[in-house]
């Protein structure tokens, strides 16, 4: 189940996948289209990082993601500035 998410400028797509035996691993893959080029970067959770169900570790990987792009790209905004930037998940 992949599902997009905006935030800040940035798509998010969760790519979490099935790990050992039923075991679902947070993956996400974050876009930003800037200065004439697409940027990408794979956002991974540990290894030791595993959920029971891809919703769970879904929305893990988007939260993770999220934190990602504000530590990189965004860490002198204060967070009730962060908060107003955030966009509603797309589907």
């Amino acid at each position: 189940m992949m599902s997009v998410t905006v935030h800040m400028g940035w798509q998010i797509e969760s790519r979490s996948y099935k790990a050992d035996g039923n075991r679902w691993w947070p993956r996400a893959l974050v876009s930003v289209f800037e200065e004439g080029r697409l940027g990408t970067h794979d956002v991974r959770a540990l290894l030791s990082v595993t959920f029971d169900t891809v919703r769970e570790a879904d929305d893990f990987a988007i939260k993770m993601a999220k934190t990602w792009i504000q530590d990189r790209y965004y860490p002198l905004i204060p967070a009730s500035s962060l908060a107003r930037a955030t966009h509603e998940r797309v589907s």
